[in-house]
């Protein structure tokens, strides 16, 4: 059994827009966010051994400050800079099996979907900053597909009071 921790990028700003899209930073609800998730993500009966990344701006800055409140090893992975479920999920079948709890922060629509394809959910958006947890009945996580997974909890920053 694996679980399997997707997370969306926090909110990012549009105020400059000669940045490029990998470039943008956290808007003032972006950081809010990202502050009252770290402080969720720690209070998780399933305690990940690292969290991979995006290396885009805004997806590093909640990555890092899951990092910082629960300690856990950051692991920046240029290629899950993508919005592709289907490249998302090529990535993730790559993981190291040693690793039962991976969180992985990323993007949408990428995110989104393959929550819906692994969990056979309908979930029609996870928010910037969302938290999807998902229980995986596999040894390996090459062993990723359609339907393997069970959706154990989703909370975004809303939802907490």
């Amino acid at each position: 059994m694996k679980t399997l921790q997707l997370i969306r990028h926090a909110k990012s700003s549009w105020d400059n827009p000669n940045l490029s899209d990998h470039d943008r930073p956290l808007n003032a609800r972006g950081e809010r966010d990202t502050n009252r998730m770290a402080e969720f993500f720690t209070s998780l009966s399933d305690r990940p051994d690292a969290i991979y990344t995006s290396t885009a701006t805004r997806a590093i800055s909640l990555a890092a400050a899951l990092s910082d409140a629960s300690g856990l090893r950051l692991m920046p992975e240029p290629s899950l800079y993508t919005f592709d479920s289907a490249a998302l999920l090529g990535v993730l079948q790559c993981l190291p099996d040693a690793t039962q709890c991976i969180a992985v922060v990323g993007h949408n629509p990428a995110i989104t979907e393959l929550v819906n394809r692994l969990a056979n959910e309908s979930l029609t958006n996870v928010p910037t900053s969302g938290i999807v947890q998902l229980a995986c009945d596999l040894e390996s996580w090459a062993e990723l597909c359609t339907g393997c997974a069970e959706l154990v909890q989703f909370t975004a920053p809303k939802m907490l009071n």
